[in-house]
């Protein structure tokens, strides 16, 4: 939504060390730190540097997997198969992002590259397991945190904060069963999936980062498009593609936005963002989603598309 590039590597890849976080010590959804640039160079540039100064001898929780140029190289040297996800099965993207998703899928597969519908139905079963975790501990850390600023609960954090009590560490561990079989259920989903026009499997995931561009101060209620990677512990890269254009995305009043019907509340207030005029010109983005610990194929990868996007 903003422009930029962005990384999102697995956790246990870039040290985390001395960086401020919300709910720290919690290790079930681990939190990443990743980079955010105007340039995929850069975004590469920040990711070989930090793992080649071997920082799993300063930091604990960071795997001693130094940076691996042959895998780099070889997501760039061949043809990608690549699973398009247009739609995650809760909330509908805008039409420009669905516009600048299909472009660019049209743009990968007439240079070359096996395009496949990827499936997203358990997605949302995913996102249930993970909302879980915000209130496993009662909110008592956030509440903790706000209070010593003596400030009052915003609405949002006010709303998580009543959603539900804390949970006793039986429920926590069953909790953690849930997560790992649907983490286990996913690999195995993407493992067993083959192209069938080639048999070879599923590289890379092409997704849209959001349902919406940018949207005004607190109307983003579903993330769920990238929420999905963290409880999966995936790598993401976020490639600036595109503008929203009123001259040529459908306008609000059109029957096709106005008669949808929307699939749920969260759906429903989503498509009732979308306004072609007021949103012109924003920018949009599409996303490369590798499996856990594939940072150097991902970025490969990424280069790319940004190569095939810009032509």
């Amino acid at each position: 939504m903003t422009g930029l590039y962005a990384f999102k590597p697995s956790s246990g890849r870039l040290p985390y060390l001395g960086v401020p976080v919300s709910t720290e010590g919690q290790e079930h959804i681990p939190s990443v730190v990743g980079p955010m640039a105007r340039s995929l160079n850069s975004i590469h540039s920040v990711v070989k540097t930090i793992i080649e100064t071997s920082p799993w001898t300063q930091e604990p929780r960071v795997l001693p997997i130094p940076w691996r140029e042959p895998e780099y190289r070889a997501a760039q040297s061949r043809p990608l198969v690549i699973g398009l996800l247009a739609d995650d099965g809760v909330v509908k993207i805008h039409p420009p992002l669905e516009r600048v998703l299909l472009e660019a899928a049209g743009k990968l597969s007439a240079a070359g590259h096996e395009i496949v519908q990827w499936d997203a139905s358990d997605h949302q079963d995913c996102i249930k397991i993970m909302d879980q975790y915000y209130t496993a501990d009662g909110c008592e850390d956030i509440l903790r945190e706000v209070a010593k600023g003596g400030e009052p609960l915003v609405p949002h954090v006010q709303a998580l904060v009543e959603r539900a009590p804390a949970i006793s560490v039986y429920e926590y561990w069953q909790l953690n069963r849930q997560k790992q079989a649907a983490q286990r259920a996913y690999l195995d989903k993407w493992r067993a999936f083959k192209s069938p026009k080639s048999g070879r499997p599923v590289d890379v995931l092409l997704t849209p980062t959001m349902p919406h561009s940018a949207v005004p101060h607190r109307s983003c209620k579903w993330v769920g498009y990238t929420k999905i990677w963290n409880f999966l512990d995936y790598t993401a890269c976020v490639l600036p593609f595109g503008k929203v254009d009123k001259s040529v995305d459908v306008s609000k009043t059109a029957p096709a936005v106005r008669e949808y019907v929307g699939r749920n509340e969260l759906d429903r207030w989503n498509w009732a963002l979308y306004d072609a005029e007021k949103m012109d010109g924003l920018p949009l983005s599409v996303q490369i989603v590798g499996q856990k610990l594939e940072e150097e194929k991902v970025l490969g990868v990424a280069n790319v598309v940004e190569d095939i996007l810009r032509r």
